[in-house]
C-alpha cells in the first residue's frame, strides 16, 4: 500500500491483488504504480486534470508491499485504517518527434566548427549530442509545450535505442531491466521481432491487479514475441535474473545466493550497421557499431511516458585490426600517467580502455557465455545467416519483406573500406570487446552482487565512484579547495530509499566528495567526515503534495518506494529538499508534474568565481541504500575487509575530465545545468559551447546538461511540506 505522512481525504480502496518482494534494504522501485492507494490526514487531495481522465484505462498496474525482514529501532508507525482510491495512470500513445534542425548564434557555429577541427574524435551520434537526454513524456511531446531548442534534450524510447535511423540495420540488441512490461515494449516496438538476435535480462515484469492473470498475459506475450521472431529466422531470449535463487542456477549465475538482492539496471546494448559516406564524395561503406545505453526507466508506460527519467547514449565502432591506428581517438583520460597527468599516446594505442573492461566485466557477471553467431552477413557462401535461419522454418526470403533483408558480407565489403562484425561466433563478454570504446565521454558505475574483497573491492558500487573521482580530480589539484569559499553539499536525488544508519551516509558521502575523498580512506571504520551532514549533501525527494499534483496522481507515487521508518529518521529530516520549485517557480524542461524516477548525484562548484557549474555528475540505476552502493564489512573468514553488494546496478559519471576530449581540448571544460541560476537556456543545445559567457570570458567550453531539477538552490522542506511515503 502507498501512504502519505501529510493530509489527504479518506476514502476505502478497492480491492487489489498485492505482491510480496522480501528486501532486507527497503530501497529499490519495488512498488509500482498503482490503482490503488492510502494516505491519512484531513486535508483532501487536489486531483490532478490529467489523471482524471483516464478513468479506468490502465489496468495492468500494481502494488508490491514490501515486507521488513528485520526489527525496526525506531518507534512504531500506526497503521492506516482507511485507504483513498487512487487516480490510475494515462494511457496515452507515445508520438514521435522529428528532430529539428540546430539553431545556433553564427559566431557561435564557428567557434563550435573550430573547435571540431582540433578534436581528436569524430562523433558517432546520430542525435545532437549532449551527456544525457530526458525521455520525452506526455507533456515533452506536446507541440507548444518546449521550445524547439529544449525539445532537443528529449528523445523517444525508439530514438534512445537507436531504432529511428532509416536504412540502419540492426544486428542484435540487449535489453537489460528491473521491470518489463513485455506488451508494451512488443506494442511500441513491433518490428523488434526483425532483429536477427535479442536477449533480455530481467528481473521481474509488471503484473496487474489480478496478478496471476497478468502474469500469465506477459507469459503469453513473450510466447508470442518468440514465435513472431522465428517466423521471421530470428530468436529472442528471456533471462530472469534473481540474486535470492539458489546459487548457479538459471536465474542466479552467482556463486552465492543474495537473499534480498535484485536486477536493477537498466541498459540497452545495440548492435547495428550504418553506410557511412565516405570522405572525398566516393560513395559510402558499412559500418558495424555499438550503441550502449544506460538509463533509468522501468520498461513500462508509467515509467518511459509519464515520468521523468534520463539516458546516457553513445555509438562506438568496431576496432581498427591494427592497433597503432587506435591511438588517434583514444580519450586521454583513460590514460592519464602518474608522473602528473600528461598523455601518453603509446600506452593509450595498446591499453584497453576503462569503459570496454568495465563493461565486459559487468556483463560477464551475467553468466550468459553461449558462443553464437550476432550479426546477419554471409555464412559460408552466398547464403545469408538470416536466409538460413527462415529456411529452418520452412521460409524463403522471397516470401519476407525486402526492407528487413540484411545485405551480404560480400556485397558490403565490395570496396574493401567497410569494416563489419563477422559471423564468428562470440560469447557475450567477447561480442563487448570486438569494439572501440576509447571515445567515451562517461565512465561506467556498475554494482554485481556479492562480497568483493582484494582488488576487486574498488570495481563497484560507490568505491568504484569514488575511485573514478580520484582520477578524475588528482590529489595536486584539490589541495587548496579547502581555502576557497564553503563548499556546497553534494545533491542526491533518488526515486527511493533504502534503511539507512548515520554513519554509513557520512562514510559515503565523505568517500565521494573530490576535495576530502583523497585524505579518506572508506576502509577505515572511523575514517569519515564530523562535519554536519547538512553540509555533506542535499536529498531532492519528492513530497505529498508533488506526488499529489503531478499528472499520474497519487497513482504514480508508487515508483517512489519509502517506508516511513526510513524516511522518518531525525538525521534524514534535515535533508530534505524539494523535486520542483516551490510556487511554480522555474521548471524549464516541464519535469515538475512529471514523478521523478531518475536517478542523480551531484557535486556542485565551490569554485570561487564560478557558482553555477558542476564538477562531476552521475546518472544511474543506483538509489540510496547499501543493496545498491555496497557496505565495507569485515570478513571473518580472512580477516580483512570486502564490500557487499545486494544488486546488479549501472550508471554513468561525467567530469571536465572524461569530457575534455569530446569537446577539442582546446579549452578547460565547465559543465552546466540548464535552466537554474542564470545558466542560459536558450542558446546552443550541442555538448561543446565556447561562446563567450555572460561575464565576457570565453576561458571554457561549456558543457550544457538538462537536470530537471535546480541542482544549485533547491528549495528546503518547510512547515508545509511532507516526505512523500509508499510503504
Amino acid at each position: 500500500s502507498m501512504s502519505t505522512n501529510g493530509a489527504g481525504g479518506r476514502r476505502k480502496a478497492p480491492s487489489m491483488e498485492v505482491i510480496t518482494i522480501d528486501s532486507s534494504d527497503d530501497d529499490e522501485e519495488q512498488v509500482i504504480p498503482a490503482a490503488a492507494a492510502s494516505s491519512s490526514g484531513k486535508k483532501r487531495a487536489r486531483k490532478s486534470p490529467t489523471s482524471s481522465k483516464a478513468s479506468a484505462k490502465n489496468q495492468n498496474q500494481e502494488v508490491i508491499a514490501l515486507l521488513d525482514d528485520s526489527s525496526d529501532d525506531d518507534n512504531p508507525v500506526p497503521k492506516m485504517d482507511r485507504k483513498r482510491k487512487a487516480r490510475p495512470c494515462i494511457e496515452d500513445e507515445i508520438v514521435d518527434i522529428e528532430s529539428s534542425v540546430e539553431v545556433r548564434k553564427p559566431a557561435a557555429a564557428a567557434r563550435k566548427r573550430t573547435a571540431s577541427k582540433n578534436s581528436s574524435t569524430d562523433n558517432n551520434d546520430d542525435s545532437p549530442v549532449i551527456p544525457f537526454h530526458l525521455f520525452e513524456t506526455t507533456t515533452a511531446k506536446s507541440p507548444s509545450a518546449l521550445s524547439q531548442e529544449k525539445r532537443k534534450y528529449f528523445q523517444t524510447l525508439r530514438e534512445a535505442i537507436g531504432l529511428d535511423v532509416p536504412n540502419r540495420q540492426i544486428q542484435w540488441l540487449i535489453i537489460s531491466n528491473f521491470l518489463i512490461d513485455f506488451r508494451y515494449v512488443y506494442e511500441k516496438l513491433p518490428d523488434i521481432v526483425q532483429i536477427p538476435r535479442v536477449v533480455v535480462f530481467y528481473g521481474s515484469y509488471f503484473a496487474g491487479m489480478d496478478n496471476i492473470h497478468f502474469q500469465q498475459v506477459q507469459q503469453l506475450i513473450m510466447k508470442n514475441w518468440k514465435a513472431a521472431a522465428e517466423q521471421n529466422g530470428n530468436t529472442v531470449e528471456f533471462i530472469r535474473l534473481v540474486p535470492g535463487d539458489p546459487p548457479r542456477s538459471k536465474t542466479n549465475p552467482l556463486p552465492v545466493k543474495i537473499t534480498y538482492g535484485c536486477h536493477h539496471t537498466k541498459m540497452f546494448l545495440t548492435g547495428f550497421d550504418d553506410h557511412v559516406s565516405n570522405e572525398g564524395g566516393g560513395g559510402s561503406t558499412r559500418q558495424s557499431m555499438i550503441r550502449v545505453v544506460v538509463h533509468t526507466a522501468n520498461l513500462g508506460t508509467s515509467d518511459v511516458e509519464y515520468k521523468t527519467n534520463g539516458f546516457y547514449a553513445q555509438n562506438f565502432p568496431l576496432k581498427e585490426k591494427k592497433v597503432e591506428q587506435r591511438s588517434a581517438i583514444v580519450n586521454p583520460y583513460k590514460v592519464w600517467t602518474k608522473s602528473g597527468g600528461d598523455y601518453n599516446a603509446s600506452a593509450a594505442a595498446k591499453s584497453t580502455c576503462s569503459f570496454e573492461n568495465d563493461l565486459a566485466d559487468y556483463m560477464a557477471s551475467y553468466g550468459y557465455n553461449t558462443s553464437q553467431s550476432w550479426c546477419a552477413p554471409t555464412l559460408g557462401g552466398s547464403m545469408d545467416i538470416r536466409e538460413a535461419r527462415l529456411k529452418r522454418f520452412g521460409q524463403s526470403m522471397d516470401s519476407q519483406s525486402s526492407s528487413t533483408a540484411y545485405p551480404s558480407q560480400k556485397a558490403a565489403n565490395a570496396n574493401g573500406t567497410s569494416r563489419i562484425l563477422t559471423s564468428q561466433e562470440l560469447s557475450l563478454p567477447d561480442l563487448i570487446r570486438q569494439y572501440d570504446y576509447s571515445s567515451a565521454y562517461a565512465v561506467l558505475i556498475p554494482s554485481v552482487p556479492g562480497y568483493h574483497q582484494g582488488m576487486a573491492i574498488h570495481k563497484y558500487g560507490y568505491l568504484k565512484l569514488r575511485r573514478e573521482i580520484m582520477d578524475a580530480f588528482p590529489s595536486s589539484q584539490t589541495l587548496g579547495e579547502k581555502k576557497k569559499k564553503k563548499k556546497p553539499p553534494i545533491v542526491c536525488q533518488i526515486s527511493s530509499l533504502g534503511s539507512l544508519q548515520e554513519k554509513w551516509l557520512r562514510k559515503f558521502f565523505s568517500a565521494l566528495d573530490y576535495t576530502s575523498t583523497h585524505t579518506t580512506n572508506p576502509l577505515d571504520e572511523n575514517c569519515m567526515s564530523t562535519q554536519p551532514l547538512q553540509s555533506l549533501t542535499k536529498i531532492i525527494w519528492p513530497t505529498t503534495d508533488e506526488i499529489r499534483n503531478s499528472v499520474e496522481g497519487v497513482a504514480g507515487g508508487g515508483s517512489v518506494p519509502g517506508r516511513e521508518k526510513n524516511l522518518q529518521k531525525p538525521f534524514l529530516k534535515p535533508l530534505y529538499h524539494r523535486w520542483s520549485k516551490r510556487d511554480g517557480g522555474k521548471d524549464p524542461f516541464l519535469t515538475a508534474r512529471h514523478i521523478p524516477h531518475i536517478k542523480t548525484v551531484v557535486q556542485p562548484s565551490q569554485s570561487f568565481f564560478d557558482d553555477r557549474s558542476i564538477e562531476w555528475l552521475l546518472l544511474s540505476s543506483h538509489n540510496l541504500s547499501k543493496a545498491a552502493w555496497g557496505q565495507v564489512q569485515n570478513n571473518k573468514r580472512t580477516g580483512g575487509k570486502d564490500c557487499f553488494i545486494a544488486h546488479w546496478e549501472l550508471g554513468v559519471m561525467f567530469s571536465p575530465a572524461t569530457l575534455l576530449e569530446v569537446c577539442g581540448m582546446t579549452k578547460p571544460v565547465r559543465i552546466l545545468s540548464i535552466g537554474y541560476d542564470g545558466a542560459k537556456d536558450n542558446g546552443t543545445i550541442s555538448l561543446c559551447d565556447d561562446d563567450v559567457d555572460d561575464d565576457g570570458s570565453s576561458d571554457f567550453i561549456n558543457v550544457r546538461v538538462p537536470l530537471p531539477y535546480d541542482v544549485h538552490t533547491p528549495d528546503a522542506y518547510n512547515g508545509r511540506d511532507d516526505y512523500w511515503i509508499a510503504e
